[in-house]
């Protein structure tokens, strides 16, 4: 329900600051036409890299060093230099020429080098930059011949010239441009995103913003780092405690079965994962999942001797139905399915047939997500997690009068179970109803005086409603509750919600806060991705970087779906960027000379 705890919320607001910190909203040229336009014109570096009171100044050094030299043919001028009998460059005891010859020779073969660059004989142009070189070490000269290798498609030489350019010259932004071109195209995206980062906070140029090919960039180095990890096929852990409480909350507790064999080795462990299940505590989940799956093998071995036993197939069944689900929610689609699958042909179950729904809507299949409900209601019309689950899929995709049917159904079939209350307030303030939301959630207060669930969701409504103060207060009677009672329930979403809505308030105080509640949230569930990229964020935010990444590593790991891996990966790899960017002395004088500028201004 609350979009600013979300993933997503946080990259909206965030991911090109995560880049180039501070300066990420300075001006910028937009880079591909700049680019295609350094390619057409490279030789004019020189003069364009300069401002125009700099190449005016250039202009008058020049005529007045023409008017001093005379026009004799012996005495060089700033459009002729030595040569041999061939017409080409020649040069004796370099070091002996005088600082002006060097100048003034070096202009000249630059120039000409410019005018077979025009005619786009890259040759003979690297060819004349080189003799400039051997005159002087001229940024320039470099960033020209770079331009060359970009015609060539010779990306490495490109990346190299580049870098000569800006060691002598490290704002030179023709330069830096251009090599965070190569590097994209060589694949080099953190190389990319530092030049683009700098070019940023730079603000060199005037028009629209490089942020598009800084994003690119920051996508395709995710994916990059994300399609590595996803391809060691790491083994899946379960989801946190907190997800795990409120999934399994919504079904009656099935602690005991029919025909239990007290002798019975994979009875036992049927038994004893079911139990497990329903304690609502941390190590009561692992262990559930590991007893399962010893279930399921321990029947396995005794389906040939038992193959035409009903009750035996009815106890198979229910082993197969958990471990399915429990591979569902570690993000094992396939092993869910085939699961699931066998405990249905064994023995259908009312579960087994809502959990077949939800993998088909995991896989996008809809109608089939439905056909498993109607079999389901078929199978026991009476069964109130039926149509829960059913008025989940409707409010998800904006069905709002069958959702609300649907909940009510549920509650009317039991109403012990506080779920089908949260949501139908849910459903009334999702349809702008804010007096029927608040109405329905003091009915399930006074029916569930002590259950955490019903301040936590209020809470998420006042803060989506812009209530902050209401919310604040709501997220602590929330975690006052939880403490209460027995077993997980809202786990650590009072903790991570309050955190969230502090940091939106920003102050010492609130960030010393929120940050305490995550970490308390982080270490009473570990498999939290939630709270790990929460505390991240603030971890970030105080130039935490190492621990921010570590974080938003952590995070991806835990994440269920690509979408969210992905995220958590590109906040992780844009936070190694601005590590690199803040480690550069340069670049960080720069960025305290911005933020300098930013408070004079009073924008920060």
């Amino acid at each position: 329900m609350s979009s600013d705890n979300s993933v997503a919320g946080f990259v909206s607001r965030n991911k090109t600051a995560i880049i180039t910190t501070a300066a990420a909203g300075t001006a910028a040229v937009g880079a591909y036409l700049y680019y295609r336009q350094l390619q057409d014109a490279a030789g004019s570096d020189d003069k364009k890299g300069q401002s125009p009171d700099a190449a005016s100044a250039s202009k008058k050094k020049r005529k007045n060093k023409k008017k001093k030299q005379g026009s004799s043919p012996s005495t060089p001028t700033s459009s002729r230099y030595p040569v041999d009998e061939k017409g080409e460059p020649k040069f004796d005891n370099i070091d002996e020429l005088s600082q002006e010859q060097k100048e003034s020779w070096s202009t000249a073969l630059k120039d000409k080098g410019n005018e077979y660059f025009k005619e786009k004989d890259y040759d003979n142009a690297l060819r004349y930059y080189g003799y400039a070189l051997d005159l002087k070490k001229d940024p320039v000269f470099y960033s020209n011949i770079s331009a060359c290798y970009v015609s060539l498609n010779q990306l490495d030489k490109v990346v190299e010239n580049s870098t000569k350019a800006l060691e002598l010259k490290p704002d030179y932004s023709k330069a830096l441009l251009r090599r965070a071109s190569a590097n994209e195209s060589l694949e080099n995206y953190p190389d990319a995103m530092f030049d683009l980062s700098v070019l940023s906070l730079n603000g060199d140029f005037g028009g629209s913003s490089i942020e598009p090919m800084l994003e690119r960039n920051l996508n395709k180095q995710s994916m990059t780092v994300l399609k590595d990890k996803l391809g060691q096929h790491k083994s899946q852990l379960l989801p946190s405690d907190t997800a795990l409480a409120s999934f399994f909350g919504i079904f009656t507790p099935e602690t005991e079965f029919a025909n239990h064999d007290e002798t019975s080795e994979a009875d036992q462990k049927l038994k004893a994962g079911l139990g497990n299940l329903y304690k609502r505590s941390s190590e009561g989940y692992q262990k559930a999942d590991e007893l399962f799956n010893q279930a399921v093998e321990a029947y396995s071995k005794l389906s040939g001797a038992n193959s035409g036993d009903a009750s035996f197939k009815e106890k198979n069944a229910i082993a197969l139905e958990h471990r399915g689900i429990f591979r569902f929610l570690k993000n094992d689609p396939l092993g869910a399915h085939e699961d699931i699958q066998k405990a249905i042909d064994l023995h259908p179950r009312v579960n087994s047939y809502i959990y077949m729904a939800l993998i088909m809507a995991d896989k996008g299949k809809a109608e089939e997500y439905y056909e498993f409900f109607d079999k389901a209601i078929k199978l026991d019309p009476k069964n109130a997690a039926i149509y829960y689950h059913r008025g989940q899929m409707y409010f998800i995709t904006a069905q709002y009068e069958k959702a609300g049917k649907d909940f009510d159904k549920a509650k009317q079939l039991n109403e012990e179970n506080i779920f089908p209350y949260i949501q139908l307030a849910c459903l009334a303030y999702r349809e702008n109803k804010f007096d029927d939301c608040e109405t329905l959630f003091s009915e399930a207060k006074r029916k569930f005086s002590t259950a955490p669930e019903v301040p936590n969701f209020f809470a998420e409504i006042l803060a989506d409603k812009g209530d902050l103060e209401r919310a604040l207060k709501q997220y602590d009677i929330a975690k006052r509750l939880e403490e209460a009672v027995e077993g997980i329930h809202v786990g650590i979403s009072p903790l991570v919600g309050k955190a969230t809505l502090l940091a939106r308030q920003p102050s010492v105080e609130n960030f010393i806060e929120a940050t305490k509640l995550l970490e308390e949230a982080c270490a009473r569930d570990p498999r939290s991705e939630q709270g790990k990229v929460g505390l991240a964020q603030l971890k970030l935010q105080q130039e935490d970087i190492d621990d921010a990444i570590k974080l938003f590593e952590e995070a991806a790991s835990l994440a269920r779906t690509v979408d969210e891996k992905l995220q958590a990966t590109t906040f992780a790899e844009a936070a190694k960027v601005q590590k690199r960017i803040r480690a550069d002395p340069m670049v960080s004088a720069k960025i305290e000379e911005t933020l300098a500028a930013y408070k004079a201004q009073g924008v920060i």
